[in-house]
C-alpha cells in the first residue's frame, strides 16, 4: 500500500511520531480500510458486468485529529485516493467521474474515532477498473500506462489546473486539447490554440477530427491512445 505502510512501519519517523503513543489515535491504515468499507457497502449493481461504485469520499474527524494530520494532509488523501482505485480494480467496480477524498471537521466524533460519508457524482474523466477496454461504453483515455474513462460530453487536457486531465509536461499549454464524445463511438479532436499543436496519427491538426480506434494523440512530449467503445455510450 505504499506511504501508508510504511507509516505503519515507522520508516517515515516525522510522520509516524505524530501517531504514538497511545491505542486510540487514528492511524493511516485505519483510513484506508474505512474508505474500502464505504465502498463496498454503498456499490450499486448495474446489471451483471457492471457494478458502480462511489468515487466522491468524506472523512470526518474530531478537531484534535484533524490538527495531527494537518501538516501532511495532501499526500495522506492522494494515497487514500489511490487506495480506492486499486480496491475498485480489484473488485471490477466502476466509477463515472474522478476519485477523490476530503477531510473535514465534526466535534461530534470522539478524538480516534472518525466516520465516512460517500456519494456518486459524474464527471468528465473516471479511472478506469478491470479491463474496460473490452467492455466499456465509454472512451478510453490511456496515458502512460494509465486508463481514464472519458465519461463527459467533453474533456479538456492540458496543464492547467482546472483541466480534466492535468499533463505534467511543460510541452503542453495551460488548455491544450479538447476531447468530445458525440455518442456511437465517434471522438473529435480539437487543438484549443496551443503553442506546440496537437498531432493526431503523426499530422498535426487545424481543425476538429475524428479520431478511430487506437489514434495516437500527440501533445508536447506526452502520447495518448484513444481506444474506442464497441456500442453507443451509456448514460447514467
Amino acid at each position: 500500500m505504499g506511504i501508508l505502510e510504511r507509516i505503519e512501519r515507522g520508516l517515515d519517523r516525522g510522520v509516524t511520531s505524530v501517531f504514538s503513543p497511545g491505542r486510540s489515535q487514528i492511524k493511516p491504515l485505519d483510513l484506508a480500510q474505512g474508505l474500502r468499507r464505504e465502498c463496498d457497502d454503498q456499490i450499486q449493481v448495474l446489471d451483471r458486468t457492471r457494478t458502480l461504485a462511489p468515487n466522491v469520499y468524506t472523512i470526518y474527524v474530531n478537531p484534535a485529529d484533524h490538527e495531527r494530520f494537518a501538516s501532511w494532509q495532501d499526500t495522506l488523501l492522494e494515497e487514500l485516493e489511490r487506495v480506492i482505485v486499486e480496491h475498485a480494480q480489484k473488485q471490477s467496480y466502476m466509477f463515472v467521474g474522478a476519485v477523490s477524498v476530503a477531510m473535514e471537521v465534526d466535534e461530534e466524533v470522539r478524538a480516534g474515532r472518525f466516520e465516512t460519508e460517500s456519494r456518486t457524482e459524474k464527471g468528465a474523466v473516471a479511472p478506469a477498473t478491470g479491463t474496460p477496454a473490452t467492455g466499456s461504453a465509454d472512451p478510453i483515455l490511456e496515458i502512460d500506462g494509465q486508463q481514464y474513462l472519458l465519461t463527459g460530453r467533453v474533456t479538456v487536457i492540458g496543464r492547467g489546473g482546472d483541466s480534466d486531465i492535468i499533463l505534467d509536461d511543460t510541452g503542453v499549454s495551460r488548455h491544450h486539447v479538447e476531447l468530445r464524445n458525440e455518442g456511437a463511438g465517434t471522438v473529435l479532436a480539437t487543438d484549443l490554440g496551443s503553442t506546440n499543436g496537437t498531432f493526431v496519427d503523426g499530422e498535426r491538426i487545424a481543425t476538429p477530427v475524428r479520431l478511430s480506434d487506437r489514434s495516437l494523440v500527440a501533445v508536447g512530449r506526452t502520447r495518448m491512445t484513444v481506444l474506442l467503445p464497441s456500442a453507443p455510450s451509456a448514460q447514467w
